[in-house]
């Protein structure tokens, strides 16, 4: 019998990997599914891999767009350029982020929490720009009102 103990570890388990799940393979199911049609001209703007023909259900998946991608220099140089840039990218926030972090991790509770200050600041540009937009609109004369 499963204790209540083991039961809420496996939900504090589960609930990350539904997240996961949903948010990341589910998409990249959906990518995987479009990738393997065939074009179409209608909505949606691929063929659906599975027909039912009466006689049962045929697959209509095919490989044909990882063969034109691997086959049309076009398309090859573009998708290593963007594995290129995404190795790059990686070993920047390596290179980067790990000396960074340990050298947050190093010193005293204020300094560390004043150095962690620091590096999150950055991050908050985008909030006060939205807070100062919505400011802008809903003033006693923004342009909500003016309306």
């Amino acid at each position: 019998m499963i204790g209540i103990g083991r039961l809420g570890g496996l939900a504090l388990i589960g609930l990350p990997f539904l997240w996961l799940g949903l948010f990341f393979l589910f998409p990249l199911l959906i990518v995987l599914k479009i990738s393997l049609a065939q074009s179409a001209i209608g909505i949606p703007p691929y063929t659906p891999l599975l027909t039912n023909d009466g006689a049962g259900l045929k697959i209509q998946a095919t490989l044909a767009n990882f063969a034109l991608l691997a086959s049309d220099d076009l398309y090859l140089r573009a998708y290593l350029g963007a594995l290129g840039n995404a190795a790059l990218a990686t070993a920047l926030c390596l290179v980067l982020g790990y000396p960074i972090a340990y050298a947050i991790a190093r010193p005293p509770g204020p300094q560390r929490q004043l150095l962690l200050f620091l590096v999150m600041l950055p991050f908050w540009t985008s909030f006060l720009i939205r807070v100062y937009a919505w400011i802008a609109i809903l003033k006693p004369n923004g342009l909500l009102n003016k309306l």
